[in-house]
């Protein structure tokens, strides 16, 4: 067969294998599997790494929704609701970092170009009651004006990525590689060296000091993206990944933090991936942390570990209340001043509502309470309307129509990230970022609720579009790349060191740079991620990969982009919560950070691996 004839094949080269395909995506939540049905819809061949199971991640465990402002059949809003209300909650929510524009753009497209395209391709949201005047149930969840979340019952991520894996799976020009984790991008320059310096608007920027550039494929002058070395974590192998287009929808970084609503493979890859290319990082200091995780002191299992109460229970529709004992009804988040709206308040007020009642009180959890006396619902109502929230509560003994459910936060959404455009690049050619671990502009200092799940379908869809629009079919994109090279490494027979780091990290991050900071820890903390740091660059470059090393080099990478990152805003706004804060928010002090640590040394015998 010819190259033209071939979906899938390999390009020999002495002593190396290249994987060929003309999109990669690295990741398989939402927004990866949306751009690769649409590269396939355009007849463009693609490959995806899936570092687990293909449908394992986020996007599985997301149980609220999908936010979008209703449209009737002529295409204006329903009554009720605008696209300006959304606009208004989602600015409001992001504390002054959002970008209008982008805003703008997102709420206008969400419904025609994400809730009815997942419509048009199967996935079934929740259809109102038979006497409503509009086909689809509508929550409200915090945050939000008006009901404008299209739901799956309470299991809406699992439902989508039913339907969108399975799409991929029937699909002949979609090729999925499962249990592969990408280890480092593949470009035309190594950057070697960074510096610390503050931009025209003031915005901090973290950039290379050294123009020492290695040239690893075409002489071109910008730096440019060809692929990805990627572990299969099952044998333990290494493959080069090449292609015409890089897509990083690898997710946030909940796994940074000891307590996340998170599934085990979120530890920042992407994040960490592009900053060691030594390109910029924005606003990693907002972690977004959900209010409402299930609090279990003896998990069976890590679902039971990071199970979520959804945000929809404790909207205004739902009316569910945070409580601090179990058989009070009165909403202490109201009572004790936090604010107005009480637990129907966005998520960073919530959360740091229940952390500073936690600690002054010395409660290892709060209480949501959703009985139908707090909501008004029928205990039938609870059990057909959250079916797997309720279920979950029973087999861990707590009957969510009788009494209340112990709750405490947990780290839950990454709002800052690789920054990019309209249409989803980055500042590396054919490098594209989508979902959590891209920063669009869109959620600012906090992420208003379910606006997540619509942003990545949305940007999977837009990038892909754009990356089709720049193709070259005769482009021999593959020629240069090099192989995975393996130095002086050997195997280890010490993986404790691995381990000990790994909860190392997640202590740190969560004791010292959580929920509530001040500058005293946050230095603490930069004093010990840099010493972990240098540890962990040291093991990585002596012994051969492993998935649990690569994943602690990336966690610790990004722990310090949010030291970094913490420090420099001494003010507190959204997802950041400076308790030592002496400044007021003020409109000069709507800057976006960029900041990112020094790129890994290079050995003195030089380089194991490019």
């Amino acid at each position: 067969a010819t190259d033209d004839e071939c979906l899938f094949f390999f390009v020999l080269f002495p002593e190396m294998v290249v994987i060929k395909s003309d999109a990669l995506i690295i990741g398989s939540g939402v927004a990866g599997l949306m751009a690769a049905l649409r590269f396939a819809k355009r007849g463009k061949t693609v490959a995806i790494l899936a570092k687990a199971d293909l449908k394992e991640g986020s996007t599985l465990y997301a149980q609220g929704g999908m936010s979008a402002v209703p449209l009737s059949e002529t295409g204006q809003p329903l009554e009720g609701d605008t696209f300006a209300a959304h606009v208004r909650d989602t600015m409001k929510a992001g504390a002054g970092l959002c970008e209008q524009s982008v805003v703008e753009q997102f709420v206008e497209k969400a419904f025609p170009h994400t809730i009815q395209t997942l419509i048009d391709l199967g996935v079934e949201f929740t259809k109102a009651d038979k006497d409503g005047s509009y086909p689809y149930s509508l929550h409200q969840e915090g945050g939000h004006s008006a009901p404008r979340i299209f739901h799956c019952a309470d299991h809406t991520g699992r439902s989508i990525m039913e339907v969108l894996a399975a799409r991929a799976i029937e699909n002949d020009l979609i090729h999925i590689y499962e249990d592969h984790m990408a280890i480092d991008l593949i470009t035309d320059c190594k950057v070697q060296n960074l510096d610390a310096s503050i931009g025209p608007n003031g915005e901090t920027l973290v950039r290379p000091c050294a123009k020492k550039k290695e040239k690893v494929g075409r002489a071109i002058s910008r730096d440019t993206c060809v692929g990805v070395y990627a572990l299969d974590t099952k044998t333990g192998s290494v493959s080069s990944f090449a292609a015409q287009v890089t897509f990083l929808a690898t997710g946030g970084a909940g796994r940074v933090y000891l307590y996340t609503s998170n599934p085990d493979t979120a530890t920042g890859d992407g994040l960490a991936m592009y900053c060691r290319l030594g390109y910029p990082i924005s606003n990693m200091e907002f972690m977004q942390f959900h209010p409402t995780c299930f609090y279990n002191p003896n998990p069976k299992c890590p679902d039971q570990r990071r199970f979520l109460v959804t945000e929809a229970l404790r909207g205004k529709k739902a009316g569910g209340r945070l409580t601090l004992s179990k058989n009070s009804t009165e909403d202490f988040v109201k009572a004790l001043g936090y604010h107005q709206d009480g637990s129907a308040s966005t998520r960073d007020v919530v959360a740091k509502a229940i952390d500073t009642e936690m600690k002054k009180r010395g409660m290892p959890h709060v209480w949501l309470n959703v009985t139908p006396e707090v909501t008004g619902m029928t205990a039938e109502q609870l059990k057909t309307g959250y079916p797997v929230i309720y279920k979950h509560c029973l087999e861990c003994g707590v009957d969510l129509t009788k009494e209340a459910i112990p709750v405490v936060p947990a780290a839950h959404y990454t709002c800052g990230g690789i920054p990019v455009d309209l249409n989803g690049c980055t500042q590396v050619e054919r490098l594209y970022a989508v979902g959590e671990c891209s920063y669009t502009g869109l959620h600012g200092a906090n992420r208003l609720a379910s606006n997540s799940l619509s942003e990545a379908a949305l940007y999977g869809v837009q990038a892909a579009e754009h990356a089709i629009s720049k193709m070259n079919g005769s482009d021999r994109f593959w020629e240069g790349v090099p192989e995975w090279q393996v130095g002086l490494a050997k195997q280890s027979r010490d993986a404790i060191q691995v381990a000990f780091h790994w909860d190392e990290v997640r202590h740190l991050m969560w004791n010292l740079v959580g929920i509530a900071r001040t500058a005293e820890r946050l230095l603490m903390a930069k004093a010990r991620i840099e010493i972990i740091m240098d540890e962990v660059n040291r093991y990585y470059w002596n012994y051969f990969v492993t998935k649990d090393l690569l994943e602690l080099r990336n966690i610790a990478t990004v722990s310090e982009i949010i030291i970094q990152s913490a420090l420099l805003r001494p003010e507190s706004r959204g997802g950041h919560c400076r308790v030592d804060d002496q400044l007021p928010i003020s409109p000069a002090a709507h800057l976006h950070q960029t900041v990112q640590p020094e790129l890994e040394a290079v050995s003195k015998e030089g380089p194991k691996r490019l």
